[in-house]
């Protein structure tokens, strides 16, 4: 009867889902999850699908597991490996703005279930699980930092420790997503974060977590703090990936 009077909705389309789902079959098939794809083995985009050329958004050949894609052969990350969950569109973008920007926090449950659900299997073993932080001014017009969400849940499923306070963003900075050039995405993120100065991350390994992978800049900039720190393993592990554009 309460079924009836108060009918599930899918939080992505509006529409009445079956009682046990917590996104409906439309919208979850709607996912493009990155789990089973070729991935570069080291910044981790699939390889295929942001080439303008392949127009059916195909993988490459299988041989390709394991190689490195144009870009880091090119250059090199500061961070060991990165991984994202799935592909920044459709039904699990609109659901992460919705969590952002809208203040949907019941949204931050269900994808916090999908990064579980689909934990890259490749990525090393880690001691600390560190968000990608927020500037202060940004956090009190927000007033929650999604990616602390993500990272605690992590923590938690995985049983390592997360650190919330020991990498600081000093200064503000325009979301990268809304960044079209990469050289400015560096640029926007260069200097931004820093070591609380009572902490050290020596002979650690650390996963950073934050929800979208666009240039990796962010990623990086990050990485090579807690590197700085003592850290002997940063790994990435971000909700979706974005096209770097």
């Amino acid at each position: 009867m309460l079924d009836i009077l108060f009918p599930k909705i899918c939080p992505s389309c509006k529409k009445v889902s079956l009682k046990n789902e917590k996104l409906c079959k439309t919208c979850l098939s709607d996912i493009r999850f990155l789990n089973n794809w070729n991935l570069c083995s080291k910044c981790g985009v699939p390889f295929g699908y942001f080439d303008s050329n392949n127009k059916d958004n195909s993988m490459l050949e299988s041989d390709s597991a394991g190689h490195l894609c144009g870009k880091c052969i090119q250059n090199s990350y500061c961070f060991e490996k990165a991984r994202s969950i799935a592909i920044y569109e459709g039904s699990i973008r609109d659901l992460i703005i919705g969590f952002k920007y809208e203040g949907k926090l019941s949204y931050g449950e269900l994808l916090l279930e999908i990064i579980k659900t689909n934990f890259p299997e490749d990525l090393d073993e880690f001691d600390s699980v560190v968000p990608v932080p927020l500037h202060i001014d940004k956090l009190r017009h927000r007033e929650y930092n999604q990616s602390v969400i993500f990272a605690s849940g992590i923590a938690k499923h995985n049983g390592s420790k997360c650190d919330l306070f020991g990498l600081k963003r000093i200064r503000d900075t325009v979301p990268q997503i809304e960044i079209k050039n990469e050289n400015e995405r560096r640029r926007n993120v260069k200097g931004a974060f820093s070591i609380s100065k009572d902490k050290s991350y020596k002979d650690e390994s650390v996963l950073i977590v934050d929800d979208v992978f666009t240039s990796g800049s962010t990623s990086d900039e990050c990485s090579k703090m807690l590197l700085k720190s003592g850290a002997y393993k940063v790994q990435v592990l971000t909700l979706t990936r974005a096209q770097a554009m």
